[in-house]
């Protein structure tokens, strides 16, 4: 078979022109989270070297960051294996980007990524120890007399951040126009740091199952698709996000670690203002019914990562703003007429495809369909006593009645978009909403259902 047969029409020929290397085996993997798809390759330069290498690709674009932000991840990657190689910060070597497709290629390098998995207590502080000093020394480099190529003008970090609202204001508008990111933004937009440092090289998505690892060390860090210079304290706020995902060691003891590596003083407040930040772009509604949106390379773990993320928005926010969450009701139903029916795909996908699926590719993207079965099965027994109970405490938060439940939430929609009602009863209706949403997904999330910020004191 044509290893070039098994990637998107063209990948392995731009691959082969970047990288100067001829690829002679493909073998599908999955890709990072939600986001992207991967392939292992087997690569041979006309000189006699040979290398194995890893490739994520995003050729529909539908992933997190755009185009810009790609060219930085490749930038820094080189410039990691490169001219700033003396920093000491650990990556897969770079071999080759092709921006068109998003696709970047980069050394294999030995080690696991499951920190949770991990049983023993000295190899867990051991290697969270080893982790945050390799935070450390990126934020070292001086940014500004050694700009990273490629990555474009370094800033001071509030720059970044009314750039960040602005572009998520920007994109919070027609259709896909949504409550909660509008009372989130407003808030952020009001109440910007006023002391950050001096920009350095920000990780973006620096925490556990970023990193690959050889017992107690740190063997490379990975995923650089929201590097950006800004405040370091972004890293740090991103590893409270990266942890709603896999266990790490308690916040304090990693952020001791990560001072007495050389790391700049913890601010506990930019932390947290970060935290908000990063969680409102993640946050974003899936667009999966939109017609002319492109398809996520896993739809079941995109909803998955998306749920969760606008629960967990919807309380950072209240906690932000300073407001106390009353207990939201979650009525019962019967089964759905068509539960039957559910558990027997879900059966099939578990015991008769996914164990005869040799692809790893394609095991990943089963279990991706059998998480939306489960979504599709609570929908049916659950949504419309959620809806009837939302339509009932939007009417008395707008003094109104509708016929139905998207009158409703129209009419909500258009209260918080017209400062018709007051930030704590839109905060407390969106908390609602967004909790309603992740008990509909709750039994896909499994052991994520429940999950929450972890404490950072």
């Amino acid at each position: 078979m044509d290893p070039a047969s098994l990637l998107p029409d063209g990948l392995a020929a731009a691959v082969e022109a970047a990288s100067g290397a001829g690829i002679t085996a493909v073998r599908p993997r999955g890709g990072g989270g939600a986001s992207r798809d991967g392939a292992e390759l087997d690569l041979a330069w006309p000189d006699g070297r040979v290398a194995s290498a890893y490739m994520n690709y995003d050729v529909h674009k539908a992933g997190a960051g755009d185009d810009a932000a790609f060219l930085r991840e490749a930038a820094v990657l080189r410039a990691l294996s490169g001219p700033l190689a003396d920093a000491g910060v650990r990556v897969a070597p770079y071999y080759a980007s092709v921006p068109d497709q998003r696709a970047l290629v980069c050394g294999m390098v030995s080690g696991k990524d499951r920190f949770g998995a991990i049983a023993d207590a000295a190899q867990r502080t051991a290697l969270a120890q080893d982790f945050m000093a390799q935070l450390a020394a990126l934020h070292r480099i001086d940014a500004v007399a050694r700009p990273v190529e490629g990555m474009g003008p370094v800033e001071p970090a509030d720059m970044f951040v009314r750039r960040r609202i602005a572009a998520l204001q920007a994109a919070n508008s027609g259709k896909a126009w949504d409550p909660l990111i509008h009372l989130s933004l407003a808030w952020l937009e009001a109440n910007v740091p006023g002391d950050m440092p001096a920009p350095v090289i920000v990780h973006g998505d620096a925490g556990p199952g970023n990193f690959l690892y050889e017992g107690d060390r740190v063997t490379a860090l990975l995923d650089w698709e929201l590097v950006h210079y800004g405040d370091p304290m972004a890293d740090l706020a991103m590893l409270c996000l990266r942890m709603l995902f896999q266990g790490f060691v308690p916040l304090p003891q990693a952020f001791a670690a990560y001072e007495a590596a050389g790391g700049h003083p913890v601010d506990l407040a930019r932390i947290r203002y970060w935290r908000l930040l990063f969680q409102t772009g993640f946050a974003r509604r899936s667009r999966y019914d939109d017609p002319d949106a492109p398809p996520p390379p896993n739809l079941g773990m995109n909803l998955v990562y998306s749920t969760i993320h606008r629960r967990v928005l919807s309380e950072a926010l209240a906690e932000a703003a300073g407001i106390a969450l009353p207990p939201v009701a979650l009525a019962d139903a019967p089964r759905g007429a068509h539960d039957r029916s559910f558990a027997i795909a879900l059966d099939d996908v578990r015991d008769s495809i996914v164990p005869r699926i040799a692809d790893q590719q394609a095991a990943v993207k089963a279990k991706g369909l059998a998480r939306l079965i489960k979504w599709w099965r609570a929908i049916e027994r659950y949504e419309p006593a959620f809806q009837a109970a939302e339509k009932r405490e939007i009417e008395t938060a707008l003094a109104l009645g509708f016929a139905d439940h998207s009158a409703a939430w129209a009419a909500f929609r258009d209260a918080v978009a017209g400062d018709r009602i007051a930030p704590e009863p839109a905060i407390i209706l969106c908390n609602a909403h967004e909790t309603r949403e992740a008990a509909l997904m709750a039994d896909a999330m499994g052991g994520l259902a429940d999950t929450k910020f972890a404490l950072l004191a």
